[in-house]
């Protein structure tokens, strides 16, 4: 029989399956859609459609930190209730978009009350039993890794059977799905509190140390940055290995999966490592091989060199947010890890708006390899910021012990 902690992932995974799905079904063809709604110069469109993309981003990394404190105040599961109730709404409003500033109001509104996957892994990383919080983690990020494979594909059918509204339509009824499982099927132990005893969360953070908190959320804002950095650019990329390839569009889709496929495929590997060597030992692991292999590509000749690099760095990629989420649990009293969770979403939206924007100046200045050497720089520092947090805490331990 299995205990509420596996009935719970398997909602959770599902739900978070669904939403990065539903966001893939839709945002690659979201331009496309706009395009619809009136006469615009190409110009403008990629302006629409930068604001449709980073909106949602940019809206999501100022409102987290409220949602944070009402998770303290309430718990997580009524956040994830929030999340996919209103984005079952906002989704089915933006399918029935009659101009763009419709549908770019929704987008905005849609990222307003986003944090599905985010409070998800908040609520399963206090459940999960110690021990194997590290594995439980890791295959967690597989939900929403392989909605991301998954989407385009499923998207790309429906935009040509049922037309891009029907697309958004889908999705709203799958985010309404989300909601009622996980509505009837997650528990969580949680005792509601007023907000006369919620603690303030500054203190206690001061408490735990900055240097943790720095090294936490540059660490987000840096994966995230990376993991999105190249990725409108990346069939241009491919077209500039391969000038002369017939396969364009099959080579693109193999080098933006491959990153996604090696999560997903390493994801019991690497929990189990995490599990094994705690968390700060793997974060200082994979960000050297995230660092290397984002300096190599940055090199690449061709493309199976691209393909086969991209793949490691997925590899990172299946360690890296878990090991995040792992030292979150173990630093961050209870009293104010729903508002820290918060705080880690906003990072983590920061990167998404800030690493395609800062590589498109980066590719016009240098070309689209040099974005590869950007993100490697990005991510050392992260690494240097654990190494000095590692310090303090060992000087800080030892100050203690001798007190």
């Amino acid at each position: 029989m299995q205990t509420a902690w596996q009935k719970n992932f398997k909602i959770l995974w599902f739900g978070s399956f669904i939403t990065d799905m539903g966001n893939a079904m839709t945002l690659p063809f979201v331009v496309l859609f706009i395009d619809t709604l009136g006469n615009f110069t190409q110009t403008q469109l990629n302006f629409l459609g930068a604001a449709a993309f980073s909106l949602t981003y940019l809206m999501k990394a100022f409102v987290s930190p409220l949602w944070g404190r009402l998770a303290d105040l309430k718990g997580r599961k009524l956040m994830c209730l929030r999340a996919s109730g209103v984005m079952t709404i906002t989704i089915f409003m933006i399918g029935l978009s009659p101009n763009v500033w419709f549908l770019l109001f929704f987008r905005a509104l849609q990222g307003a009350f986003s944090g599905y996957i985010n409070n998800a892994n908040a609520l399963m990383s206090v459940s999960a039993p110690r021990g194997i919080q590290g594995r439980v983690m890791s295959k967690l990020v597989t939900g929403s890794i392989a909605g991301t494979l998954i989407g385009p594909l499923i998207g790309s059918f429906l935009a040509t059977t049922v037309g891009y509204r029907g697309a958004f339509f889908l999705t709203s009824f799958l985010m309404g799905l989300v909601f009622f499982t996980t509505l009837f099927g997650v528990k969580e132990d949680f005792t509601p509190i007023t907000k006369e005893k919620l603690r303030p969360a500054l203190p206690l953070m001061r408490k735990i140390g900055w240097s943790f908190f720095l090294a936490l959320f540059y660490s987000l804002l840096a994966i995230q940055a990376t993991t999105n950095a190249i990725t409108p650019m990346i069939s241009l990329l491919v077209r500039e290995l391969d000038y002369h390839s017939s396969n364009l569009v099959i080579i693109t889709g193999i080098v933006s999966a491959a990153p996604g496929l090696a999560t997903i495929l390493m994801a019991g590997v690497v929990g189990h490592l995490i599990d094994k060597i705690g968390g700060l030992k793997s974060m200082w692991l994979f960000l050297i091989l995230a660092v290397v292999s984002l300096t190599l590509t940055s090199l690449v000749q061709n493309i199976w060199e691209l393909v086969i690099l991209r793949f490691i760095l997925g590899i990172s990629d299946a360690a890296l947010i878990p090991s995040i989420q792992v030292l979150t649990v173990q630093n961050v009293p209870k009293q104010i890890f729903g508002r820290i969770f918060s705080y880690n979403q906003s990072a983590q939206s920061f990167g998404n708006v800030f690493g395609p924007m800062l590589a498109a100046v980066i590719a016009t200045g240098l070309g689209y390899k040099s974005i590869f050497l950007f993100c490697a720089i990005l991510e050392a520092l992260a690494l240097i910021l654990w190494v000095l947090y590692t310090k303090r805490s060992a000087i800080k331990f030892d100050s203690l012990r001798h007190f």
